[in-house]
């Protein structure tokens, strides 16, 4: 896979820390509701890329898209389609590779109430405790009535006065605790994934993320990687191929590519070199490279540089 333009950000952080690449046309924004003992997410990621992270501890999250694309979202190396609705379990990791703008919405719930012990993956006391979780089928006129009742939650309380907002919250969690019950019910299938067969690819990759995510600025290496997972390249290469749709030397040439222009946005001083942040960052061919970040950023690192260095003056172009 060589089209750099297709995934927009690298990984760093211990959960759900991401490396943004932040052109107007690559935006990615969260709202967040507090209800009473639950949260609504409302997300919008503009453009393709990699999420890896964790859930919270102690809450189930049920995760569905408010777009309407099939197969544009990759969980765990199987696509969802738009009908389809995420249930991960506390501490539960998870790899979300997206193709295209998606919308979202979230619902995290604490894990000892009984819709969450309901809808829990019977998954969590098998093979793989940590990434166990349901991709539920519902039929879509369901989804889409579960994706209108969470929206009309969010209006109901940013529309409320204040003083009346936490009654209004408890008795809008009290009616999507129905309606997610409702819905359960009402499933036409589920899968449990890992499924077998991304299982055998899920420990490696897990363990190649987390290699790199404890170097969030060091330059790493295929062979850093090949060592960290104790396997050979070619096992390491299907493994990502299978889970994540493309190979490790593509996802360390993406990393690279956003550490650079992150860099050159952050300008830390101001006589720094465009030359010398690429060499720190292990670019040795400038013509190929600036070819690569002009795809996935829509304008040669030198044209970033000079921007962001007339910001920080004060000056415009």
């Amino acid at each position: 896979m060589n089209d750099f333009g297709q995934y927009t950000d690298a990984i760093r952080g211990a959960t759900v820390t991401f490396l943004k690449s932040a052109p107007s046309s690559h935006r990615w924004e969260v709202k967040y509701l507090p209800l009473n003992r639950t949260v609504l997410q409302f997300g919008a990621d503009g453009g393709p890329g990699i999420s890896h992270g964790v859930t919270a501890p102690n809450l189930t999250t049920v995760m569905i898209q408010s777009s309407s694309f099939d197969d544009r979202v990759v969980l765990d190396g199987v696509p969802c389609h738009v009908s389809d609705l995420v249930i991960m379990p506390p501490d539960c990791q998870f790899t979300f590779v997206r193709f295209g703008h998606v919308e979202w919405i979230a619902w995290s719930l604490p894990g000892d109430g009984d819709v969450a012990r309901k809808i829990l993956p019977v998954a969590t006391s098998r093979e793989s405790p940590n990434t166990a979780k349901h991709r539920v089928r519902l039929p879509i006129p369901i989804a889409s009535g579960l994706v209108e009742a969470l929206r009309r939650a969010l209006r109901s309380i940013s529309d409320s006065a204040p003083a009346d907002r936490p009654m209004i919250a408890c008795e809008t969690e009290r009616a999507l605790m129905d309606e997610l019950a409702y819905v359960w019910d009402n499933r036409v299938s589920e899968t449990l994934l890992p499924n077998k067969y991304t299982l055998s690819s899920e420990r490696v990759v897990l363990e190649a993320l987390e290699f790199v995510r404890r170097k969030p600025e060091s330059i790493v290496h295929i062979k850093d990687i090949v060592k960290a997972t104790r396997v050979e390249y070619r096992t390491l290469l299907r493994a990502f191929e299978r889970y994540l749709g493309f190979s490790p030397k593509h996802y360390l040439k993406l990393r690279q590519l956003n550490l650079v222009y992150h860099e050159i946005r952050r300008g830390n001083g101001a006589s720094a070199r465009l030359g010398d942040i690429l060499a720190a960052h292990g670019v040795t061919e400038f013509g190929r490279f600036a070819g690569h970040y002009r795809s996935l950023f829509g304008e040669l690192p030198s044209e970033t540089y000079r921007r962001f260095r007339a910001v920080k003056s004060g000056n415009s172009l």
